[in-house]
């Protein structure tokens, strides 16, 4: 998991139980940054912000280590 501290996004690669973890490349960290500032998150990033919550961007890998799914969303409050 990695976060973008300015924005308050939170980056999640996800791949199948027992498959091999590997970092992500720093291709694929780059491209999810840029998806990060492109219009059309725009209004998920200012409804996190007028709530005070995070966005999560997720990257769903197959057992090969393919990316199959970028699923974005906001975080649920935390709560105290």
């Amino acid at each position: 998991m990695q976060r973008d501290r300015n924005k308050r996004i939170v980056f999640r690669f996800r791949r199948p139980g027992g498959s091999k973890t590997q970092k992500p490349s720093t291709a694929l960290v780059q491209a999810l940054h840029q998806l990060s500032k492109a219009q059309e998150m725009q209004p998920l990033l200012t409804k996190a912000q007028e709530t005070g919550r995070e966005v999560v961007i997720e990257v769903f890998h197959a057992q090969n280590g393919q990316p199959l799914l970028i699923h974005t969303a906001l975080l649920p409050e935390k709560t105290a």
